[in-house]
Formats: structure tokens, C-alpha cells, sequence
């Protein structure tokens, strides 16, 4: 036999699944500029962070427990952790401020190191590459032929 869903409830899983793909999708309007855009959809990724914070708690308690049953030992939360990324905004640093960062580093502003920092969080340079991998890879590229930043000053 079959088990079917008749009536005006299916109305409600349906408009749900449609908000919930809304929530996912990223709305370009022509007319908006960015902030504008990235304030609208705060409360959208309020909600996706917190669905993501529930979700990593679950499946680290899921985690813990499967480690206890193949060790017969507690995992501590320091041993098992599962941890999404919660940042569902995809916008990156801009050009201009890419600029703004680097003029205030070759004015004297801010650390090289700061600038990286700055760079990782607005996801110009990879978050796990560290300075050291970062400066080896600026020196595999000045063999290239590629100018680096002292190229220009002569």
C-alpha cells in the first residue's frame, strides 16, 4: 500500500523549502549597493549561523561518542570537535580596499604583519597559508618574472 499526504498542510512544507532555498541562494539587486545588500541578508545568515552552531554541537557530541565506543576512554571536547565555517557572506575584501591596506602599510600605518592579517579576514589571502609559506611563495614568483612591490622602487 501507499501512505499519502493529502491536504493543505503540504501547502506549508512547500513555502517553507522556499524560504529555506532563499536563504541560500544570494540575492543581486542592480539596483542596491553592497552594504545594502549584505544588511538584508544579516538576519538570513543570523539564522544560517546559528542552524551551523547547532549542527557542529551535534556532530562533535556524535564524534565523542563514537571515539569512546572504539576506545573505551571519554573524548574531551578538546580531542573531538567538529567546526563548520559560520561565515556565509561571500564578500571578500574590494579593490579599493585592497588599496586603502596597502597604502596605509607603505605609509607606515599598520605592521606587514597586520596587512596579512587583514588580507586573510577579508579572504584575499588563504586563512591556513602562514607568513612564512606566504613569503616563500612571493620568492618562487619573483623568479618568474613577476615585479614585487621593490621592483618599482629603483
Amino acid at each position: 500500500g501507499f501512505l499519502e499526504f493529502m491536504g493543505h498542510g503540504l501547502n506549508t512544507f512547500e513555502k517553507a523549502m522556499d524560504r529555506d532555498e532563499r536563504l541560500l541562494e544570494s540575492n543581486k539587486n542592480v539596483g542596491e549597493s553592497a552594504d545594502a545588500i549584505e544588511l538584508q541578508q544579516s538576519g538570513e545568515h543570523y539564522i544560517l549561523s546559528n542552524i551551523a552552531l547547532s549542527v557542529s554541537e551535534s556532530l562533535s557530541q556524535v564524534m565523542r561518542w563514537a571515539y569512546w565506543w572504539n576506545s573505551t576512554e571519554d573524548a574531551t571536547v578538546e580531542q573531538v570537535t567538529f567546526e563548520p565555517n559560520p561565515d556565509f557572506i561571500i564578500r571578500g575584501l574590494s579593490a579599493l580596499e585592497i588599496q586603502h591596506i596597502v597604502a596605509a602599510w607603505q605609509a607606515g600605518a599598520i605592521s606587514r604583519d597586520t596587512m596579512r592579517d587583514l588580507f586573510r579576514r577579508g579572504e584575499v589571502l588563504p586563512e591556513r597559508r602562514t607568513d612564512a609559506e606566504e613569503k616563500r611563495l612571493i620568492g618562487d614568483s619573483k623568479g618568474e618574472g613577476i615585479p614585487g612591490p621593490e621592483a618599482g622602487a629603483a
